[in-house]
C-alpha cells in the first residue's frame, strides 16, 4: 500500500495555485427532484426509480447503504434529474456538511430536493476532489455562516454557487483524493485497533478480577 505521507509530500511539492473560481463558474448546480404527495417516497419494491436519501451518506463521504430505496413518483421526473456517474451530491438540509461523488451506473436513480446535484467540468475539477473539498473545515465554515432556519437549517443554492474552489492540476487533485482516502482507511484501522485493545485490556482486567483468590474472612 502506498503511504498517505508519500502522496501528501507529492501534493505539497506542487506549485502553489492561487486561482479560486466560484463553483458555479465551473459546474452546473441543480436541485434534486421535487416529489409531491404523501406517498411520493413510500418504499415500493416494484418502483421504477431508486432513491438516495441523506441518511445513506456518512459524514466522511461514504455510502453507508447502497441498496437504495425503490419508489414510484406521483409525477414524471425529468431525465436531467436522474443521477449520472460523477455527479456530486450535497445535502442542503440539516447541520451536517458532507458530500459524495456518485459513481454507480444505474439508470433512473434520483435524489429529492434535500440535495443539490453538482456536475463539474471534469477537465478542470474531479468529482471526488470536489466532494473532498466540500467536506473540509474551510467549506464547513463557509456554510455554517450562511445556513438559515430555526427548526430545519438549510443551505441556499447561491451559498453553494459562491463557494470558492481551489483548482490545482487534475493530477494533483487525484493525488490529494488518494491521500485523503488512505488517511480515512488509516483512521478506521486505528479506531478498530484501539477498540480491540480496549476489549483485550478489559478482558484481562475482568479475568484478573474473577480469578483472584477471595480474601479470607477474619475469625471473630
Amino acid at each position: 500500500m502506498v503511504s498517505s505521507r508519500i502522496i501528501c509530500s507529492a501534493c505539497l511539492s506542487a506549485p502553489k495555485i492561487t486561482e479560486m473560481p466560484h463553483l458555479s463558474s465551473i459546474s452546473e448546480i441543480r436541485m434534486g427532484a421535487t416529489l409531491r404527495g404523501r406517498d411520493a417516497t413510500r418504499p415500493d419494491p416494484k418502483g421504477s426509480y431508486r432513491f438516495v436519501r441523506i441518511g445513506d451518506i456518512s459524514q466522511d463521504g461514504r455510502f453507508d447503504n447502497t441498496d437504495f430505496l425503490r419508489i414510484e413518483p406521483n409525477e414524471p421526473v425529468s431525465a436531467e434529474l436522474c443521477l449520472r456517474p460523477g455527479d456530486v451530491l450535497f445535502p442542503n438540509r440539516g447541520t451536517r456538511t458532507t458530500a459524495i461523488a456518485y459513481r454507480f451506473d444505474e439508470p433512473r436513480t434520483i435524489v429529492g430536493s434535500q440535495f443539490f446535484i453538482v456536475r463539474a467540468d471534469t477537465t478542470l475539477l474531479l468529482p471526488e476532489f470536489l466532494a473532498w473539498f466540500l467536506r473540509t473545515d474551510e467549506s464547513c465554515r463557509h456554510f455554517e455562516s450562511r445556513r438559515k432556519g430555526s427548526h430545519v437549517q438549510t443551505v441556499q443554492r447561491q451559498d453553494l454557487a459562491e463557494l470558492e474552489i481551489p483548482l490545482p492540476p487534475v493530477e494533483t487533485q487525484r493525488k490529494i483524493v488518494q491521500a485523503a482516502d488512505l488517511a480515512a482507511v488509516e483512521r478506521q484501522l486505528t479506531e478498530r485497533l484501539l477498540d480491540l485493545r480496549r476489549q483485550l485490556i478489559g478482558g484481562k482486567l475482568l479475568k484478573a478480577a474473577t480469578n483472584s483468590p477471595q480474601p479470607k474472612k477474619s475469625r471473630s
